[in-house]
């Protein structure tokens, strides 16, 4: 019944929005842009071993399938204004266990909820200003502190709930002003058939400046935000500001140097916290054809650990960026240090080569070394002796077929050092995507 529930559902919305895009067709609506339908798909199959214990001998093996689908629609009743709106809904297919570990069942609908739903106005009272309020998507820089709002559900959603402001300034320069609040679960706006889907440990809250500038050839940026964690159970509640900056330098047409790095004080339950952060990437386009490559990238990641012997607390925190930014598979191995995808004490040199073996696919391999500035307290996963983390190796394929059907293959393999206890034992994480929109 359940699957017959869910093709039906993607049957009507299909269905749906060819009906409207043929009105609009027939209206002179979709010329004009007034209102706009949107649908994706998105198939993915995610498989590993060993990810999150590192011991072979530990049946902690998972393989399943991801579907999210989304419908989605825009109204610009004129130049000024704009409403979007995006419903989702994502649901898993379990091969191994044979069921959900949460659910306790194999294919559950899971809920659909309001993906998106935000108001924009350009140039109120003719000023150069934008305004966004609703729940909406934030990408600052390359979303080194803001991109994701809710890690606890995966790639399912990313949005925030909350306010931007973007002021253009004279000489391409512009300025944003955001404050956006993100409770544990979606209790903000309604859903069907409500799982009361985890978004965060703890309610967060956040407010701050974003300035981007452009001098000549080189983009810089700079931002001063403030980040609150409100108290959950024996969780602590915490503030943090974060000053910080990035910068694009083009040296020639072919290279360029990109950096960022933050500084952030705080508090942390009755404690101060300090944290430091960031990372460059040297970026060489070769422009040669396959088997050559096009591009040559070498990069440095640093993001400082706690020291258990101090009482402050000086582990980086990523404020709103829990998401998959450098690997897919380490998100998880997080999780037996501190939670999912909280990048902190991590050290990586890394290089990374691009190829074009055809048009419209492309090739990436990427190697890290990976270390830690503290050690781990000795415990059944950690030696509590050693700072190196091991090896990472990522090999990704990305296809486009046509402008509605594109995908992805990643396969990780990861090596584990002196971090760890003595015999963990190495992984293998494999992901292969389909996404489809029109």
């Amino acid at each position: 019944m359940i699957r017959r529930f869910i093709l039906g559902f993607m049957a009507v919305s299909i269905m749906t929005n060819i009906i409207l895009l043929n009105a609009q067709d027939k209206q002179g609506e979709k010329k004009n842009g007034k209102f706009k339908i949107f649908f994706w798909e998105r198939i993915r199959q995610e498989s590993w071993d060993n990810t999150l214990s590192l011991n072979e001998n530990i049946s902690d093996s998972s393989a399943y399938l991801r579907l999210r689908t989304s419908i989605g629609g825009q109204w610009r009743p004129d130049k000024t204004w704009e409403v979007n709106l995006r419903l989702t809904n994502e649901n898993r297919h379990y091969l191994a266990p044979k069921s959900d570990p949460k659910l306790k069942k194999n294919f559950d609908f899971n809920e659909v909820f309001i993906d998106l739903l935000n108001v924009k106005w350009k140039n109120p009272g003719r000023l150069p200003l934008t305004v966004t309020l609703g729940r909406q998507e934030l990408m600052l820089g390359e979303g080194f502190l803001i991109f994701d709002g809710g890690p606890l559900d995966g790639s399912r959603s990313a949005y925030f709930n909350g306010l931007r402001l973007d002021y253009a300034l004279k000489n391409r320069n512009n300025l944003t002003f955001f404050f956006v609040r993100q409770p544990r679960s979606d209790t903000l706006l309604p859903r069907i058939n409500d799982k009361n889907q985890a978004l965060l440990e703890q309610e967060e809250q956040g407010l701050g400046f974003y300035f981007s500038a452009a001098v000549k050839k080189t983009a810089l940026e700079a931002y001063l935000f403030r980040k609150d964690t409100f108290q959950n159970g024996l969780l602590s509640e915490g503030a943090i500001h974060v000053a910080g900056g990035r910068a694009l330098v083009p040296f020639t047409e072919k290279l360029s140097l990109t950096g960022e790095a933050a500084l952030q004080l705080g508090t942390l339950g009755d404690n101060k916290r300090s944290g430091l952060g960031g990372y460059f990437h040297l970026d060489y386009k070769c422009g040669h054809r396959f088997p050559l490559p096009a591009q040559l990238t070498l990069g440095g990641i640093y993001l400082s650990g706690d020291d258990p012997k101090t009482a402050r607390h000086e582990g980086w925190d990523p404020a709103f960026s829990r998401w998959p930014k450098w690997s897919d598979s380490l998100i998880y191995l997080m999780a037996r240090e501190t939670r999912v995808a909280d990048w902190t004490n991590f050290i990586s040199l890394y290089a990374n080569l691009l190829f074009e073996p055809l048009e419209k696919v492309k090739l990436n391999l990427a190697w890290h070394q990976l270390s830690a500035p503290q050690n781990m307290p000795p415990s059944t996963l950690f030696s509590g002796s050693g700072r190196n983390r091991g090896d990472l190796l990522i090999v990704k394929i990305m296809y486009e077929i046509n402008k509605n059907l594109a995908g992805r293959l990643i396969w990780e393999n990861f090596n584990p050092g002196n971090f760890y206890i003595a015999g963990a034992d190495a992984y293998n994480w494999v992901q292969f995507e389909l996404f489809f929109r029109f």
